[in-house]
């Protein structure tokens, strides 16, 4: 795997994906550049992600600047980079878009002497939405029985199904069917937004209902990493009849996540104030609630642990640094049902460990009732090493999945913070605000109706100043808004964090009108 810079006409950051050995052993997924604009283009197809201004943080330029910073680019702000690193919240990830003729692998191979075939079909899921989806099995011709175990493999947040490529050399020789999906508002699938869970339990219960409907499954088995392993434990309690899961690197609550992402900046020595980390987790939660129609609270596996009895083996790396071991191990302590917790040498995307597959493998075969008779080497529930999955045709599709998603998650919620901007005013860009600029009041604005009370007086001068510049490093916004909204808020007795919701609560408002600042000299700051 390759990572350059990109040399298209507009500056990007992206990574080319690809795996020598010819066309189709080239593996190029490439994102939806959402602001326009061709993609790069090179040697390899290659992932483009927009570029999205640091909104509010000192670096923030009004669209239609002729220079804009580029998300991964080092900032002069050290509160604007603490906070970009905040954006590996995984809100609303660039989808990933792929070719289905030079990046899904072969439709028909042979494996230890059976021929397999890939499936490629779309379910609709219970909001209308297309769900496009796979399934590797054996050939009619091949088949060892009419009904076989089944595996349902959900991909992590900005991935797709070609994740599922790493299971296949593990799973079919042992007689077990592998399925996989691409979520609603991922890959090729239809809808706009990702839940991270919520809805996606949706899309499992629709991918489950086709499948026993189609007569040839026998048992059910499901295998989910990251927002794939979190859906699975939100579904688990929904059909007690699902055999057994793999759940790879889960999150147990994502408020608890998103601010675990904050924690993270501090940690690393960034002077990132508590305030600027609970307004940030504010504004994601609005975001959400709007856009997406969901609230984060809810997205919580760990309350639904309780609740579950599918047998479950949770694996985690013990360097991940993006969802902390600690998540699985929480998981697996409140689960109900039989539970196996495997901690690995890796982080969140790297390779899985030959070990853990074999522990996966052997923990499926027995929960799915797998058939000796029916595996292609039936003296061991593992397998050898089958050359085609190492060296060609499947061979880097799932890394290359995997290595994107990582460098995706990093501008997640930078879109989501630029739509909550952009999404104001019917679609327009609240240019004005970002710039510092107070917005004209119309009829039908909605912002505080008067000025505090004690404006005048009770605040001290230092108290009001520091606040300003708290406001403005978090918000963008200085001058007679940002005193307006700080000295209501202190006013009131509450704290320059209460300042920052009441400006985005009321549409990112200016003063109203006829507002006089206590403090002339601030409005510089």
């Amino acid at each position: 795997l390759k990572s350059r810079r990109c040399r298209a006409a507009s500056p990007c950051t992206h990574v080319a994906l690809s795996c020598a050995g010819g066309p189709r052993r080239r593996w190029g997924v490439a994102c939806r550049v959402a602001k326009g604009g061709s993609r790069a283009r090179g040697p390899f197809p290659e992932l483009c992600w927009p570029e999205v201004p640091i909104m509010g943080l000192g670096g923030s330029k009004a669209k239609g600047d002729e220079e804009e910073e580029t998300i991964g680019e080092a900032s002069t702000n050290p509160l604007a980079q603490g906070y970009e690193d905040l954006v590996n919240a995984i809100i609303r990830p660039p989808r990933m878009e792929y070719s289905m003729k030079d990046d899904m692998g072969p439709a028909t191979f042979s494996l230890c002497g059976k021929r397999f075939c890939r499936e490629d079909l779309e379910i609709e899921n219970k909001r209308g939405l297309k769900l496009v989806c796979s399934w590797w099995k054996f050939t009619p011709e091949d088949a060892p029985a009419e009904q076989l175990p089944v595996v349902i493999y959900m991909h992590g947040n900005a991935s797709c199904r070609i994740a599922a490529f790493e299971l296949l050399r593990h799973l079919l020789p042992v007689a077990i069917t592998v399925f996989a999906l691409d979520f609603a508002g991922s890959g090729l699938s239809g809808g706009e937004h990702v839940s991270l869970g919520y809805y996606e339990q949706e899309d499992v219960e629709a991918v489950i209902g086709h499948l026993r409907a189609s007569g040839s499954v026998s048992t059910v088995g499901l295998w989910g990493h990251s927002m794939g392993a979190a859906t699975a434990l939100l579904y688990a309690d929904r059909d007690p009849s699902i055999a057994g899961m793999i759940v790879d690197s889960a999150f147990s609550d994502l408020m608890v996540l998103i601010n675990e992402f904050g924690q993270n900046i501090r940690e690393q020595g960034l002077r990132v104030p508590g305030f600027a980390i609970s307004a940030a987790v504010g504004m994601i939660s609005r975001s959400v609630r709007k856009r997406a129609k969901f609230n984060p609270k809810d997205v919580s596996p760990i309350a639904n642990g309780d609740k579950a009895f599918i047998p479950a083996l949770f694996a985690h790396g013990k360097d991940d640094a993006f969802i902390r071991p600690s998540h699985s191990e929480q998981l697996h302590a409140n689960y109900s049902g039989d539970k196996e917790l495997v901690l690995f040498d890796g982080d969140h995307n790297s390779t899985r460990p030959d070990f853990l597959f074999t522990r996966a493998v052997t923990f499926l075969y027995q929960r799915l009732g797998v058939q000796e008779s029916h595996c292609l080497d039936s003296s061991s529930p593992t397998h050898g090493s089958a050359p085609q999955f190492d060296n060609g045709l499947f061979a880097g599709g799932a890394a290359a999945v995997h290595n994107a998603e990582e460098e995706m998650m990093r501008q997640a919620l930078m879109m989501s913070l630029n739509e909550h901007y952009d999404g104001r005013s019917g679609g327009g860009t609240a240019s004005g605000a970002l710039a510092g600029e107070a917005r004209p009041q119309s009829a039908g604005d909605n912002r505080p109706a008067a000025q505090p009370a004690t404006a005048q007086g009770g605040i001290p001068m230092n108290e009001l100043k520091q606040g300003i510049v708290q406001f403005h490093a978090v918000a963008g916004v200085g001058g007679i808004t940002a005193q307006y909204y700080v000295e209501a808020a202190l006013a009131d007795g509450g704290s320059v964090e209460h300042a920052i919701e009441r400006y985005f609560d009321s549409d990112c408002a200016g003063p109203p009108p006829g507002y006089q600042p206590p403090a002339p000299e601030f409005l510089a700051l």
